[in-house]
């Protein structure tokens, strides 16, 4: 229905009488042959209201009216998602051939700061006011608003649907099979909201993919391939299809979830969020372990509490994931799912995570540090000194920055799977290059010290409020590994 509003400047308004015709949220939604009828003899025919999608471009909203009247103005409202927030602009109007007025906006969404991912479910409403000070507001409609480069399929598992386009039904089907044996996985380790529905979008290549993540330089995006982004805000996640896709999905879906439960008010710390999102990844691969591995027995580990970004070594970097899963691990298998799901609670309230391992658990960070690396059978934490220490010398690393995204699935090599034992390298294993993503140029990381780089909503290095992001340098990668192969080679020989 139409609900009267009052007019700040116009006082007598009028009590305003709308029969609605809704139509389904889509693509477009349409509203048509709807009367706006005044107690006087005035009268506001709608003949129809549209809203479209031109992603990655943004979305037009149209309105078509009737009315003797002169309109001053005919405004759309709308909300993204579950960001909280609304945003309003008015439409450009065409009255030159009243009684039939056209209204037009369009919306861009193709930057950063005005980003919305494909998939994402936009509430809408438009007011229209006339020369008189009356204002008519028309009930509020959904609209998904899809990548409108491509006519998409869907496919719905519970509260999960994948959209997907192509001959590729089957693989979108097992996505959301993965994904809801998942959200069954997390929805208790998190105690996060699992009926909220999260739409996936599947794009079958990297050329797809490139114009729907969110807006990078042209440089970075030739180089860059993004396999997967989750915006908590929006229940949205973006995956490429491949090889690696239900760990890509169920990592960031995870991100999801955490971010559910730990609330706006939350501040995860890296370790925690990438260590849940791990534990969540179906498609676990074996790199993190051999990383893990390697760090122990090179004194390499690094203390959780200084986890709050990501290394600049591409090898410390996967030992964090290493770090993070392992330690969630611990947790869970150790003291439960519910302390874990009471942990987010308790983070979302606010507090530090130092303060919440000690309401939830008895001990705080150094506490679970002492027990995690015991349980690994790794070496004490012991805090350095004040005071100057010797530098170590180490070989030189690769000082690009990583972001989080689900790595590339790997199976342990058939000719040492059954082996009971792995010597210990002094470098990093040769499968250096699995997993390890590497940002583009505009991306920034917040310094170590800050309290929000973790904050719910904006892990994994997040360019802009709600979004995750992941991604690899394939040529990179392949120069990170030969070198990482000679050297251990080299070593062996000695």
């Amino acid at each position: 229905m139409i609900a009267r509003s009052s007019n700040p400047v116009h006082i007598r308004t009028k009590l305003v009488i709308l029969t609605v015709l809704v139509i389904a949220a889509g693509i477009g939604a349409s509203l048509s042959g709807a009367t706006v009828r005044a107690q006087s003899d005035e009268a506001v025919i709608v003949i129809s209201s549209s809203v479209e999608s031109q992603f990655p471009e943004g979305m037009t909203f149209k309105v078509d009216i009737e009315s003797d009247l002169r309109i001053d103005d005919i405004r759309v409202t709308f909300e993204v998602g579950d960001r909280g927030t609304t945003q309003y602009s008015y439409l450009d109007l065409d009255q030159t051939t009243r009684p039939l007025i056209n209204g037009e906006l369009f919306h861009r969404t193709n930057s950063r700061d005005r980003y919305i991912p494909p998939g994402t479910m936009i509430k809408y409403w438009f007011e229209i006011t006339d020369e008189n000070g009356d204002t008519y507001l028309i009930e509020p409609k959904f609209f998904r608003f899809d990548d409108a480069r491509f006519e998409w399929d869907e496919v719905t598992r519970g509260t999960v649907t994948i959209l997907y386009h192509g001959p590729v039904r089957v693989r979108a089907e097992r996505l959301a099979e993965a994904a809801l044996e998942s959200l069954e996985l997390m929805g208790p380790v998190t105690g996060a909201d699992t009926e909220t529905p999260i739409v996936m979008t599947l794009y079958n290549n990297n050329a797809e993919m490139i114009e729907a993540v969110v807006a990078r330089s042209l440089a970075s995006s030739r180089e860059l391939v993004t396999e997967g982004q989750a915006f908590d805000s929006e229940s949205v996640v973006l995956v490429l299809a491949g090889r690696s896709d239900i760990g890509t999905a169920t990592h960031e879906m995870t991100h999801i979830l955490v971010a559910r439960a730990a609330g706006s008010s939350g501040s995860v710390p890296l370790w925690l969020n990438e260590g849940l999102a791990e534990f969540g990844n179906l498609d676990q691969t074996v790199s993190y372990e051999r990383f893990l591995e390697w760090a122990e027995g090179t004194d390499r580990l690094i203390p959780l509490k200084s986890l709050r970004s990501f290394p600049g070594d591409p090898n410390l970097t996967l030992v964090a994931y290493g770090q993070g899963r392992s330690a969630v691990s611990y947790m869970i298998e150790e003291f439960g799912e519910q302390k874990m799901a009471e942990l987010l609670r308790t983070l979302g309230t606010g507090i530090g995570i130092d303060a919440a391992l000690e309401a939830v658990y008895g001990f705080g960070i150094s506490g679970l540090e002492d027990r995690w690396r015991e349980s690994i059978g790794a070496e004490a934490y012991v805090e350095a000194t004040p005071g100057p220490t010797p530098t170590r010398v180490a070989e030189p690393t690769p000082t690009y920055k990583l972001l989080t995204s689900p790595p590339k699935s790997s199976s342990p090599d058939p000719e040492t799977a059954d082996a009971t034992e792995m010597p210990v390298p002094t470098s990093p294993p040769e499968s250096v290059g699995d997993g390890v993503e590497f940002p583009d140029a505009d991306t920034d990381e917040a310094p170590v010290d800050d309290p929000q780089q973790n904050a719910v909503g904006g892990t994994c290095s997040a360019p802009v409020p709600g979004s995750i992001d992941g991604t690899t340098v394939g040529w990179l990668l392949m120069v990170v590994g030969l070198v990482a192969n000679q050297r251990y080679r080299a070593r062996k020989d000695r």
